[in-house]
């Protein structure tokens, strides 16, 4: 159980991660003075982020069904 628990919080940490990346985002696209290229950036690294999320909760949700 206490890897189970550990599980949820490392997805929770990814999540708070995204949301993070998320706002960093929408600011940087109604900051007009900040560079296109620093825009790119910021939406690889969500893209990157969500890549990350999606995978950790699909491994807990395969880990999750095969310990039925």
């Amino acid at each position: 159980m206490g890897g189970e628990m550990a599980n949820w919080k490392t997805i929770d940490l990814a999540q708070r991660s995204l949301n993070a990346a998320r706002g960093e985002l929408r600011a940087a696209i109604i900051n007009f003075s900040i560079p296109d290229e620093k825009v790119l950036e910021l939406r690889a690294r969500l893209r990157r982020t969500e890549e990350e999320l999606r995978e950790m909760t699909r491994k807990k949700g395969l880990l999750g069904f095969l310990g039925f």
